[in-house]
């Protein structure tokens, strides 16, 4: 275990914030301590596993954005099954605002698990596959991206190997918050960026309706594989701390049927309830009477993709 220090102010100065379970421990016996820098407002997780010691805690045939053809089990296909059909959605948002031609698009993903998103924006959208490249630390996963769709994907930027090498979107997709050097990654990435080329984060909002609603048993908690909650606040100042600015961001509506549907069964295991059909159709009628509210301001929205640029 290692204490961390706060990636936007340098503080070491915390004041507790929240004990979360983890969402694979069946017992709940085990407790993650959440803390918030009393300089910036980050939640983060204080004390953290190192990163060496991170790969237990992806338990592997659970961890969903892991799960592919023939892995999947239990209640996960539904999860599995939601995340395809997605695909064309995300390729969308990711594409949003370009303006060169698709097949000269150089495209970055970092946390790129099975390579569905960058497979699809290859074999739907014409993008090059030698315009495409992943970064994925989950070697099962990482072997599945390459052998399914033929991708490059390496499990750490390439610094030698890249030199020069730019992109024209460079895609975080629930992946920032997993980084235990955040600010050091933001840079290589700045680095690798084209002048005119944007970075697509998309991360989970604990400024969200439904964390407020849930808790502790928030699903996006997910202690301890989540080491930083970024709001939209402490997201826009991290990333002009590292040469980026947001000029706009959007609800990512799916989320928020995932966080609240998880959210609820989560909440279940701890008051020791079934999580049956009824309390599932309460989770989705909590997620229709939230969407209409997320159009005009995103703020409190349970996903949140944020377009950046070089500032």
């Amino acid at each position: 275990m290692e204490t961390a220090h706060c990636p936007i102010c340098g503080s070491a100065e915390f004041i507790p914030f929240m004990e979360v379970p983890d969402r694979f421990d069946s017992t709940g016996e085990k407790r993650w301590k959440l803390v918030r820098s009393v300089e910036s407002g980050l939640i983060m997780l204080n004390p953290r596993p190192e990163a060496s010691g991170m790969e237990a805690f992806y338990p592997s045939g659970l961890y969903d954005p892991h799960l592919a053809g023939g892995t999947e089990k239990n209640g996960f296909r539904f999860s599995l099954a939601a995340r395809r059909m997605l695909l064309g959605y995300r390729a969308g948002i990711v594409l949003k605002y370009h303006e060169k031609p698709l097949r000269e698009l150089s495209i970055l993903e970092v946390g790129c698990s099975t390579g569905d998103l960058l497979g699809f924006l290859n074999r739907k959208k014409g993008i090059p596959v030698d315009r495409i490249a992943g970064i994925e630390t989950n070697n099962a996963a990482a072997q599945c991206a390459r052998n399914r769709f033929g991708l490059e994907i390496h499990p750490a930027v390439p610094r030698n190997e890249w030199k020069g090498r730019k992109f024209d979107r460079i895609v975080l997709w629930h992946t920032l918050e997993h980084i235990h050097a955040a600010g050091e990654m933001l840079d290589m990435l700045f680095g690798m960026l084209r002048q005119d080329g944007l970075m697509v984060i998309a991360l989970p909002n604990p400024a969200s309706t439904d964390a407020a609603i849930y808790g502790e048993n928030w699903i996006a908690w997910d202690a301890p594989r989540h080491l930083y909650h970024f709001t939209p606040g402490t997201t826009a100042t991290l990333l002009e701390k590292h040469n980026l600015n947001i000029f706009t961001s959007m609800p990512y509506f799916p989320d928020t049927l995932y966080n609240l549907a998880y959210s609820e069964k989560l909440a279940c295991r701890g008051k020791k309830k079934p999580f049956d059909p009824l309390r599932l159709s309460r989770a989705v009628l909590k997620t229709v009477a939230a969407l209409p509210g997320y159009c005009n301001d995103p703020s409190p929205a349970s996903g949140i993709v944020y377009f950046a640029r070089g500032a």
